[in-house]
């Protein structure tokens, strides 16, 4: 994977995305500790989208890392 031929503002970016949906993971795991009552499902489903989003950008920037080496 070479960097070369790609914006080097994409990096960035999907280094803030890491950080905010680390952010909003977090934020639906403590909603459902609490217990919200109705909205239990609308955070446990937040959580898994937002998990899963985490682990594909994460993913990205680990194999982006990775590369240069």
């Amino acid at each position: 994977m070479d960097d070369s031929g790609m914006p080097r503002f994409r990096r960035i970016w999907s280094t803030i995305q890491v950080g905010v949906l680390a952010a909003a993971v977090l934020f639906c795991v403590v909603m459902l500790v609490i217990g919200q009552g109705d909205l239990d499902r609308v955070y446990a489903v937040g959580a898994v989208f937002f998990g899963l989003a985490l682990v594909g950008h994460a993913t990205y920037l680990w194999l982006l890392a990775r590369a240069r080496r």
